[in-house]
């Protein structure tokens, strides 16, 4: 994937709920329009949880775009109740990004069910938020547009506000995970490029995901 050309956008230290520009939206609006793979259709036989399923051909489908609460952690039932609602015994249309399997072997899809996009409703709904890697980006703008929706109207996992692990949070500028100040992904992070945020939920209001490594 070509360098993304930045225009100097950066957010400022305060959060503002829907008013600000900011650094990771700026990103995904500047990105080129993809190759996008022609879709398939296939039938749900299992949801696993809130952003994987199981098709009658035997793939493990992994969402594009999104993440939902771990089994066991606040709203991953919920999740999961939804995801069954919306696609368990149905016929679904998978289209594909650049990437087209994770490191677990499981196929990465933007899932639609009655031309629905399932991965947006998920988020939009409340129950996830957002969760990028370079080759996937064809629809990120539309999902940080709905986790901002979701969040404003503190919907699903944003009844509440999260519960603050660090003073601060720290991430890329051209980046799609935020860390806490003392994790060693942060060391690798130019100066520059800093973004800081004081609450977790601006991070995530922004369209960034917590890095798995410091668990922020």
């Amino acid at each position: 994937m070509a360098p993304l050309v930045l225009i100097g956008i950066r957010p400022r230290r305060k959060w503002r709920w829907a008013t600000r520009a900011t650094s990771l939206v700026a990103v995904l609006l500047l990105v080129s329009c993809q190759r996008q793979i022609p879709g398939e259709w296939a039938r749900v036989i299992a949801v696993r949880d809130g952003d994987t399923i199981e098709l009658d051909d035997g793939r493990i489908v992994r969402y594009i775009g999104l993440d939902t609460p771990e089994r066991g952690r606040p709203g991953s039932d919920s999740a999961t109740a939804l995801n069954d609602r919306l696609v368990m015994g149905k016929r679904v249309r998978l289209e594909f990004g650049g990437e087209q399997t994770d490191r677990y072997g499981r196929t990465l899809a933007f899932v639609y069910c009655n031309e629905r996009m399932v991965n947006r409703e998920i988020v939009r709904v409340g129950w996830a938020w957002c969760y990028f890697y370079p080759d996937n980006l064809q629809h990120a703008p539309e999902l940080v547009r709905d986790l901002r929706e979701a969040m404003s109207a503190r919907r699903g996992l944003w009844r509440e506000t999260s519960v603050e692990t660090a003073d601060e949070y720290i991430a890329s500028f051209a980046g799609f995970r935020f860390h806490r100040p003392d994790c060693s992904s942060v060391q690798g992070i130019k100066r520059p490029d800093e973004v800081r945020f004081t609450a977790r939920d601006s991070a995530f209001f922004d369209g960034y995901s917590p890095c798995e490594r410091c668990e922020p």
